[in-house]
């Protein structure tokens, strides 16, 4: 039973979520292309969801019940990526105490992702056209190479062909990668399925994290659509995750998004009347309980115009404590619409 919850948690996590014609064209592509043994290579901006699209191509074909093996060409020294790929034998080179079987090895009868392909080195590209070629891997050490079954997906966010002409990529590898090419499309381009994505990972940080963030505020979802999210997908993601964070309980205010280059937060060297919103932070930072709660204030606040009853209904607090907190954040006495 755990095996099960745990495998349905994790497809949740892979699914490609959404609805607008770009997407659906994409998706239709994967349905078509994910029966057959084709090599795949999967082009895209950074964070646009271009292992979402590997993983679908895997789920949906014959290997679903084999290894799903991810490569990272950028994080593997040149010097490694031979040994990472196609393993070695006890006693190949020094340190070499024990044999250990590569990635294509490990995922012999099922796919390998070799993501970002445009770093890897020019050497290793020949050895990996042979494989293509010949469905053998040359591991080091052995007189003999070892057969592989292995379905090859490729990604990249740079233009494989300009990589082409500038030398920094063999020919011959490239047109046995650019069998059938799958563009994943910027989020901006597909700004319909931002409100589906923002509220499918608002769930699931619910889930993990034990909240009860209802939704967004209708100021937070227009500027969720406004934005054009050069991250992409992995963009929203974090924005959404911070988001429920400093929310936790309620709705999610258009202040606590940190869209705006602000944070609900006085400026620590201001006067007490100072705007609670005028210094900027990285989203991504991590932050005390005491700020976050600091934040979490102000950002209601703002959404509600200034309006303490209200905010102390969407916190989940009394005005008395509310009134409290604003004291202590800012030594103010009082004032402000309570209605």
């Amino acid at each position: 039973k755990e095996n099960t919850r745990l495998k349905a948690e994790l497809d949740e996590r892979h699914r490609i979520v959404g609805s607008s014609g770009t997407l659906r064209e994409t998706q239709a592509l994967i349905a078509q292309v994910a029966p057959t043994r084709t090599t795949v290579l999967i082009q895209g901006e950074s964070g646009t969801g271009k292992e979402l699209v590997a993983r679908a191509i895997h789920d949906a074909s014959p290997r679903r019940g084999k290894a799903f093996v991810k490569v990272n060409c950028a994080a593997l020294p040149e010097s490694l990526f031979e040994s990472e790929l196609f393993g070695h034998e006890k006693g190949a080179f020094t340190g070499a105490l024990r044999s250990q079987r590569g990635k294509f090895e490990i995922a012999d009868g099922g796919t390998i992702l070799l993501d970002e392909i445009s770093e890897m080195p020019l050497s290793m590209q020949a050895k990996l056209l042979r494989v293509l070629q010949e469905r053998e891997i040359p591991k080091i050490g052995s007189e003999t190479e070892v057969p592989v079954d292995v379905r090859i997906v490729c990604s990249t966010n740079r233009d494989l062909a300009r990589e082409v002409e500038e030398g920094r990529f063999r020919a011959d590898l490239f047109y046995r990668l650019h069998v059938i090419r799958i563009e994943v499309p910027p989020l901006r381009t597909r700004k319909d399925d931002i409100p589906q994505l923002a509220e499918w990972f608002l769930g699931r940080f619910n889930r993990e994290n034990g909240f009860s963030v209802t939704g967004f505020s209708e100021a937070a979802m227009d500027r969720l659509r406004r934005h054009d999210w050069p991250g992409n997908v992995r963009e929203l993601e974090n924005t959404v995750q911070r988001a429920v964070v400093l929310t936790q309980k309620g709705e999610v205010a258009q202040g606590i998004l940190g869209l705006d280059g602000r944070v609900p937060l006085p400026a620590a060297s201001a006067p007490a009347t100072a705007s609670p919103v005028s210094s900027a932070a990285d989203p991504r930072e991590v932050v005390t309980i005491d700020e976050m709660e600091r934040r979490m204030i102000f950002a209601a606040l703002e959404d509600l115009g200034g309006n303490r009853t209200r905010a102390a209904e969407r916190l989940g607090i009394s005005i008395r404590t509310l009134r409290n907190k604003l004291r202590e954040y800012r030594g103010d006495a009082g004032g402000g619409d309570d209605e």
